[in-house]
């Protein structure tokens, strides 16, 4: 196992400080048609008034810029002003009851109250506004050059009530729509389902009607779908109604119900009634794609963990029991769900890589698509520790091990300007040195990940570990030109 294997607690260390400045400790050369921006999301403090955590989607959204044109790359890092951050930095002890985190002040201080939004999860460009997503509510919009905070953002009042919003919104490339939904829980539970054209204008496309309160993640999209993959995480009516009166916390109200199996959901795009579909259980959250393919068949790809829901969660717990309730590996393996025109479903693995993250050339979404990538564990790593590549033509797999104690973040595919292989542009994401404590951005080759980054740009201090990212190619323009940290 790696060093960092043995000292979790730096994947996880916060990041107080703010910092504006070019990175000028560089390795190889930024290609010079590489210019754009990639933003990333995640939780970059794990305590709120002094008091840990209890569940890294409780810490408070940070959201990293890295400006890139001419060579060069400027990064900038900013809290998103949410009103639980803003409170987490002046109260003693957790201001505010979140998913996996009890508000001090024991059941009448946590009973009735819904968690509140911290904005860690995801980040994206829509309509020229950049948001970062929280599943359990509204969007926040923040100014794509300084990072500041604008505040929640609900499509012209479209999104109601709490208007929850997934962290994993899909695009059709050719009509600039971006797809989402969001869970309901209560009165009816559902999932909401959303189209938002390029204009930033948003419509309700119908709702998936669920058997009980349920936790769903991510979603696909094809040319003719919404595809929802839902996995047996249920929340019993005994630990639901528990959860809500302050008994005890969401994420432990949950349960992985495997004699429910899989609820497959295809939402027409165009309106009309949801086709329903049972399979096997499947314990997952990500998907790589979707897409129809030339017999009329629905195809999904996703990463199905082959663990309990307490063994997944041990992964995803505080820093503190990370290592005592952790039994599996980092990330789950590809899986293959098909569905035909007839309503069968198949389900095949084809490639024993473990990872997660993935990552596809985004223009590909809702098509077939040859390659995607992954943030990957070999060796039975509980963290990530390489970055692979996966051929769904040939089948081949390519991985490039990173040192000991360097973790990769999430990788984001940005196409070459005019290309026209799948696979010719860059993989970007960030690198936790954690010998070191530092971190460094990374640009690998997409077609030949194997021969290591043509550019590392090393960082000033040290990043936590995010999760979720975007790329667009408007350039960010920090308003300060030096460095002001």
């Amino acid at each position: 196992m790696t060093s960092v294997d043995n000292d979790p607690i730096q994947t996880y260390a916060p990041l107080y400080e703010e910092y504006d400045y070019p990175i000028d400790d560089v390795t190889g050369e930024l290609p010079a048609e590489l210019r754009g921006t990639v933003y990333r999301n995640g939780p970059g403090k794990m305590e709120a008034g002094g008091t840990p955590l209890g569940h890294i989607f409780d810490g408070d959204g940070m959201l990293t810029m890295y400006s890139m044109a001419d060579g060069k790359v400027h990064f900038r890092n900013r809290f998103i002003q949410t009103k639980h951050y803003q409170r987490s930095i002046v109260a003693e002890g957790a201001p505010f009851r979140a998913l996996g985190t009890m508000r001090d002040g024991g059941l009448l201080a946590n009973a009735l109250r819904f968690p509140t939004s911290v904005a860690n999860t995801a980040v994206v460009m829509s309509a020229g506004k950049l948001l970062a997503l929280w599943e359990g509510g509204r969007p926040t919009e923040l100014d794509p050059d300084t990072l500041r905070t604008k505040g929640e953002y609900d499509f012209d009042g479209e999104l109601k009530w709490l208007g929850a919003f997934s962290a994993h919104p899909k695009w059709d490339w050719d009509t600039g729509e971006m797809f989402n939904f969001g869970m309901a829980m209560a009165p009816v539970p559902k999932l909401i389902c959303y189209r938002v054209d390029r204009n930033g204008t948003m419509n309700k496309l119908g709702h998936v009607r669920l058997p009980g309160p349920m936790f769903n993640h991510d979603m696909g999209l094809t040319k003719r779908y919404l595809v929802f993959v839902i996995p047996p995480l249920v929340f019993p009516l005994k630990k639901f109604f528990g959860a809500a009166f302050g008994l005890l916390n969401y994420i432990d109200a949950i349960e992985y119900d495997a004699s429910l199996g899989t609820t497959i959901a295809l939402v027409p795009r165009d309106g009309g009634k949801p086709r329903i579909f049972h399979t096997d259980p499947m314990l997952h959250l990500h998907f790589a794609n979707a897409y129809d393919d030339d017999n009329g068949d629905v195809v999904v790809d996703v990463l199905n963990y082959h663990a309990t829901w307490e063994q997944l969660n041990g992964q995803l717990a505080g820093v503190e029991t990370l290592m005592e309730t952790s039994t599996m590996p980092f990330g789950g393996l590809p899986t293959r769900v098909r569905i035909s025109g007839s309503g069968a479903v198949t389900i095949d693995e084809f490639s024993g890589v473990h990872g997660e993250f993935p990552m596809i050339n985004v223009f590909k979404m809702a098509r077939p698509n040859r390659y995607f990538y992954m943030s990957a564990a070999t060796g039975g790593s509980l963290f990530p520790n390489a970055l692979s590549k996966i051929d769904n033509d040939t089948g081949k797999e390519t991985v490039f091990q990173f040192a000991d104690g360097h973790l990769p973040h999430e990788a984001i595919f940005a196409a070459r300007p005019g290309a026209t292989d799948e696979d010719d542009g860059w993989l970007i994401g960030p690198v936790l040195d954690a010998v070191n404590n530092t971190a460094n951005l990374s640009v690998f080759d997409a077609k030949d990940i194997e021969a290591g980054p043509v550019y590392v740009g090393r960082l000033r201090h040290h990043l936590p570990l995010s999760f979720h990212g975007c790329y667009t190619p408007r350039i960010a323009q920090p308003h300060s030109p030096a460095a002001t940290r």
